[in-house]
This record gives structure tokens, C-alpha cells and sequence, in this order.
């Protein structure tokens, strides 16, 4: 795997901008990557990547074989320079998460702005979302749903968020800690009610695991995990009850 180094060769002025493509990544299944976006991967000269290794390996999967920087919340800051000082040199850059799409919980939005500011031409190739998949799986109204992100933190913040969505009638999409699923759903049957919910566990992977219920079925029953799983929690929205109107008579 090849690893690119802050300082790149010049080229010759005038030479038009490279294009910065925000490719979708399989969120589990590496056969999940788009044919454009393997032919994306084919046509760039750099790929700036949260995780290196694990990008180094789905692309090897397909055969696949380019320069690997590494672009996460630590070095966004000093990388953004160096990868806008690429584009403008004519270099093709795909920008890729560890999975998913770049910007949503990611911080591909600080190269994708300095991009825009530049000019530079940008284009992006969809892929998987874990909100999206989640959503669809779940069976809930997916007419309107929030995406409310990772959950962290002690019982007094996730209380506090969770307040906050008490009167939110769409279904709501988190991002939830394994090791805080049972703290976090319990927390919610006392603050939203005895809600429907489904836990959708290594989505897409061979060890993806559906659960649905209401919170107090998977508080005594769903086998909580500790370990390293991606966990998606849909959460039904409040409903709202319609009272007819009677006839005056």
C-alpha cells in the first residue's frame, strides 16, 4: 500500500484543476462499491481516506491499486492544505469515510468547502449509507425520519437529548455506542415510552443481525454485545391520535 507524502511534485502552471470526488463506500459488503465508483478509483491519482488499511483492502478485493493519504478529524486541518495544493495541480482526488458517505458523521465537509471556495470542480458518486439502509430495514414510516447521529457521553446527556426528541413525530435514526445500547434504550423507555424500535446490528456484513420490538422486549430479551459491532437504532416517532369531530345535531 502505497502512502502519499505531504510534499507532491509541481507541474507546469496553467494546467486545468484536478476534480475532487466524493465517493460512497459499502458500509459491510465489499461488493456493495458502486461500478462508478470503481471506475472512479481506477481514474484518480490519490485517495484521501479515514482508514488507509481498511480502503487498501476493499480496493485490493477489487483489484484495485492507487496512493492511499490518510484525511480524518485528527489532520483535517493540515491535510486540507495539502490535498486543495493537489487539485489545483491538476491531480484527480477521490475522498472516501471508513464507510458510508463522506460528511455525515465524517469530516470530509472541511475539504469539500475549501473546494468549492477554490473552485475546483467537485462531484459525487453515491453509495450506502448506513441511514438510509437502516431506515429501509426497519419498516417504520420513512416518509420523513432524522438522523441524530452518534450518542455518547454520561446519563445526563444522553437524558437531555433524549428529552429533546420527545415530541419528535418522525422516526428517528441513531448511532449508538454497543457497550451503551442497554444504558441508552433503557433511558429511552423512561423518557420516550415503551416506543417500537429496531436494532440493526453490522449492517450488510455477514454477521448483520435485525431486531425489532418494543424497548422493553429488547431490554429483556436482545443479547447486548460489548464488542466492536456497528449498531443503527431506529426509533419510532410520537404518534399522534385524531379526534373526530362529532356532529352538532
Amino acid at each position: 500500500m502505497r502512502q502519499e507524502q505531504s510534499q507532491g511534485k509541481h507541474v507546469r502552471s496553467g494546467r486545468p484543476p484536478g476534480t475532487l470526488f466524493i465517493v460512497g463506500m459499502p458500509i459491510g459488503h465489499p461488493d456493495d462499491l458502486t461500478i462508478r465508483a470503481l471506475r472512479i478509483f481506477r481514474h484518480v491519482g490519490l485517495v484521501a481516506t479515514k482508514h488507509p488499511h481498511a480502503t487498501h483492502t476493499l480496493l485490493t478485493h477489487h483489484g484495485i491499486h492507487t496512493t492511499l493519504t490518510t484525511y480524518d478529524r485528527v489532520n483535517a486541518a493540515e491535510k486540507v492544505p495539502i490535498l486543495l495544493g493537489r487539485l489545483k495541480q491538476g491531480t484527480h482526488i477521490a475522498l472516501v469515510s471508513d464507510c458510508g458517505m463522506p460528511v455525515v458523521y465524517d469530516p470530509g465537509r472541511l475539504l469539500i468547502q475549501a473546494a468549492s471556495t477554490a473552485h475546483i470542480p467537485i462531484e459525487v458518486i453515491p453509495g450506502t449509507s448506513a441511514v438510509v439502509t437502516a431506515a429501509a430495514v426497519a419498516g417504520l414510516d420513512g416518509n420523513a425520519f432524522v438522523f441524530e447521529g452518534r450518542w455518547s457521553g454520561g446519563v445526563r446527556e444522553i437524558t437531555r437529548r433524549l428529552g429533546s426528541l420527545k415530541s419528535e413525530s418522525r422516526t428517528m435514526i441513531l448511532f449508538p455506542p454497543a457497550q451503551a445500547l442497554r444504558q441508552i434504550l433503557t433511558l429511552l423507555s423512561k423518557i420516550l415510552g415503551n416506543r417500537r424500535v429496531v436494532v440493526a446490528a453490522d449492517l450488510t456484513h455477514k454477521t448483520q443481525q435485525i431486531v425489532r420490538g418494543r424497548v422493553q422486549e429488547l431490554l429483556t430479551n436482545y443479547p447486548f454485545h460489548n464488542g466492536s459491532i456497528q449498531v443503527t437504532l431506529v426509533v419510532e416517532g410520537m404518534r399522534t391520535t385524531r379526534k373526530r369531530a362529532r356532529d352538532v345535531t
